[in-house]
């Protein structure tokens, strides 16, 4: 087996689990523009495992890495910030019928366990290549981090200030 083959299976794997939790957790939410957001990005995640599984076959058959600059230089912690702008998806997942703050907190701790575990197989990469692609990932996860955790505290503060007991 070749050095970084096993990273980038695993790596595989924790974007389809991504995925599918976006996916499956969309279905949860009342709101369209809310689970829309989730629908996003449950494909954003698709596409890195695409993304992943381009640089393993490049790897297996050439023992090196051939990274697409275009797809490389992408900034996805813009993608979802216009989108929140644009569609007010702080006021619409205000309005969620459905108790999301879990669900959010799940986002955000598994998009920072992705962005870890993409900075440890950086640090450990002695291939330059190999080592930029998996600190993109990281800075990718990074973002995708930021939204739901930003999301999960407003609701918190929210919910923290609501009367109790109804």
């Amino acid at each position: 087996m070749k050095k970084y083959e096993q990273i980038m299976r695993y790596a595989m794997q924790m974007e389809l689990d991504g995925y599918n939790f976006f996916k499956e957790k969309a279905e949860k939410f009342s709101n369209p523009t809310t689970r829309k957001l989730f629908l996003d990005l449950a494909e954003v995640e698709m596409d890195h495992f695409y993304f992943i599984k381009d640089q393993l076959d490049e790897y297996l058959e050439t023992d090196s890495f051939k990274i697409d600059h275009e797809h490389f230089k992408r900034d996805e912690s813009s993608i979802f910030e216009s989108r929140e702008k644009s569609e007010h998806i702080a006021e619409t997942l205000k309005e969620s019928d459905i108790p999301d703050i879990t669900i959010l907190r799940m986002a955000y701790l598994i998009e920072r366990d992705y962005a870890e575990f993409y900075r440890k197989a950086a640090e450990k990469a002695d291939d330059e290549i190999a080592k930029a692609m998996f600190e993109k990932l990281a800075e990718w996860e990074d973002g995708h981090e930021r939204l739901f955790k930003s999301e999960y505290e407003r609701r918190m503060e929210e919910y923290m200030n609501l009367p109790w007991g109804g």
